[in-house]
Formats: C-alpha cells, structure tokens, sequence
C-alpha cells in the first residue's frame, strides 16, 4: 500500500466534507439543485479514485472492485432532490425510488 496515499486520503476527504458544507450553506433552494450533483459526482469521484491509486500497488482485483462500486455511489446522486420550498436535499427512499415529497416541509419534488 502506497503510505503516502494513504496519508493524504483523510486529510483530502475532510476537506471535502468541509468545503461541501461551506458551499451549500445558507445558499438557496435554485442554487443547491443547480449544483448539487455535480459537487457530489466530484466527491464520489475524487474518494473512489484515491482507494483505486491506494489499492493498485497491493492488488489489482480490489482496485477493480473500488471501480466496479462506483456505479452505486453514482445512483444516489442522481436520486437525490432538493426541495424549492425549503431547500432540504432529500435523499431517495432506497436505490431506485427518489422522495415524492420533502420530509421537512411537505412540498412536491420533482
């Protein structure tokens, strides 16, 4: 395993997580559907791609396996919706099935 890597992969998801909540807060409703996506399909993609880098040097079929689970990291994202009332980002009800409704104000999602 590549040391080096795996130093720097909690220290760089931190910085995601931080800096996504920093750029969500306290914007509105329009602006969060607008980039809610794509600053979660830039998530998946920069944490998934540092496990693939670290398991690479230490076996191949792990690092297939770290891809192969990309596709449902990215289902999620795209399932999600935030809601215009509120601006609530409201998570699916299981893989394939997005909220109809906002769980905080009532409101219909579409």
């Amino acid at each position: 395993m590549n040391e080096t890597l795996f130093a720097i992969y909690f220290p760089i998801w931190f910085a995601l997580v931080i800096g996504t909540w920093l750029f969500f807060r306290g914007r509105d409703s329009a602006f969060k559907k607008r980039w809610y996506r794509r600053v979660s399909a830039f998530n998946v993609t920069v944490i998934v791609g540092m496990i693939v880098l670290m398991a690479i040097p230490m076996s191949l079929p792990f690092a297939i396996l770290g891809a192969a689970m990309l596709p449902l990291m990215w289902i999620p994202i795209y399932r999600t919706r935030v809601c215009l009332a509120c601006g609530k980002v409201c998570q699916p009800e299981n893989l394939i099935t997005p909220q109809k409704f906002c769980s905080k104000c009532g409101a219909g999602l579409d």
